[in-house]
């Protein structure tokens, strides 16, 4: 990938640019930022810039010679890729990035290197379960760069979404990437850092992977929909936080199934008392969603109840935070968010999170979740 293919970010990309030009590229390094912002095109264009041999200091690889148009197909013998991967119909044990590796180049070059997480779980078919970097890609990572490189000078190894590894593999791995080999260059991105091993970050230097720009995101999404007006433009901007992959993802069913819960799920809690019932029946259909769907569903339940709060406060919001629900619910439910209750009601969110991540049942942890949450918005 091409620092030209990478949407905006342009004072980041003269950064890398310059520590690489300079010879100050650090061995391992972590782009921090969500996979809309460009983490993981960014690593590509940062891979592809360092093995390019005729490169325009400065401005970008070449994309002519035999390394780039290898590069072009992530096929480069001395490009190394780690993602998390879970069981399958297909590989029902022993999961690991390289045998998936086929699936995951064609991936990332469908979503033009803007993948997310979720689709990758959808494209592989995890069904309920979730990706992880496991102990045997470790094992694959350190076998991999023991041998000499084949073509480029570098060895470099691509970690889509790190904080998937899980402690075996994490600190199997501390040695190689404090010590690595000789023009050896490890390439992470997180979504998540604090998720993490301290040990692991104390390892790396993290460059931060901002949110895209307004002007980046107003092309984009003219690009993506030339038919829309400039207000609705407008809006989407605002909707889409800097994240290119929003523009495709609200307009979807799963961003109108977000807006429904949301709405539904704070529909129950305010009346928590004497609709038992209800909830049980909305919990048992909820539920069957995959726990990647229930995490996605809580993160933006956050992002949102944030941006009322934020609202209720007198922050000026480039549109307002319920703007995809209808007029009587974005008029009175931020109401019901106060200072009395947007902490207890942050921290009941992340707890139904965390117990998604120790593989709690879904029906209890959601079930206690809104009997919580309407405790907290009675209080108001």
């Amino acid at each position: 990938m091409l620092f030209s293919q990478v949407k905006g970010q342009e004072q980041l990309k003269q950064k890398i640019k310059s520590l690489i030009d300079g010879n100050r590229f650090p061995h391992a390094i972590l782009f921090d930022g969500k996979d809309g912002y460009g983490t993981l095109a960014v690593a590509l264009a940062t891979a592809q810039y360092l093995s390019c041999t005729d490169r325009q200091e400065g401005i970008d690889a070449c994309n002519k010679c035999m390394s780039c148009k290898k590069y072009s197909k992530l096929i480069h013998p001395d490009l190394h890729l780690i993602f998390p991967t879970t069981t399958t119909k297909r590989i029902d044990k022993n999961n690991e990035s390289s045998l998936f590796i086929a699936e995951f180049r064609d991936f990332v070059q469908k979503y033009n290197g803007y993948p997310s997480l979720e689709d990758w779980y959808i494209e592989i078919g995890s069904e309920n379960k979730q990706g992880v970097i496991n102990v045997r890609d470790a094992d694959k990572i350190i076998s991999t760069l023991t041998l000499k490189s084949y073509e480029s000078p570098y060895k470099i190894m691509v970690i889509w979404n790190a904080d998937k590894m899980n402690t075996e593999a994490a600190n199997k791995l501390l040695k190689i990437i404090e010590e690595p080999y000789e023009k050896t260059f490890f390439i992470l991105t997180t979504q998540h850092k604090d998720m993490i091993l301290p040990t692991i970050l104390s390892r790396v230097q993290t460059i931060i992977v901002p949110p895209l720009d307004n002007e980046t995101m107003y092309a984009a999404i003219k690009e993506y929909d030339s038919n829309l007006s400039e207000q609705e433009i407008n809006i989407k901007i605002a909707l889409c936080e800097g994240d290119y992959n929003r523009i495709r993802q609200i307009d979807s069913d799963v961003e109108a199934e977000k807006v429904a819960n949301f709405v539904e799920i704070n529909r129950l809690a305010m009346m928590y008392k004497k609709s038992a019932k209800d909830i049980s029946d909305f919990v048992d259909v909820f539920s069957k969603t995959t726990r990647n769907q229930q995490k996605d569903f809580l993160d933006y339940f956050l992002v949102t109840i944030e941006k009322i709060w934020r609202y209720n406060n007198g922050v000026q919001l480039p549109c307002h935070p319920l703007e995809q629900m209808g007029d009587k619910f974005k008029t009175n439910y931020p109401k019901f968010i106060t200072k009395n209750n947007i902490e207890p009601i942050v921290k009941v969110i992340e707890q139904a999170q965390n117990n998604i991540d120790h593989n709690a049942n879904a029906k209890i942890n959601f079930f206690d979740m809104i009997l919580k949450l309407g405790y907290q918005l009675e209080k108001r």
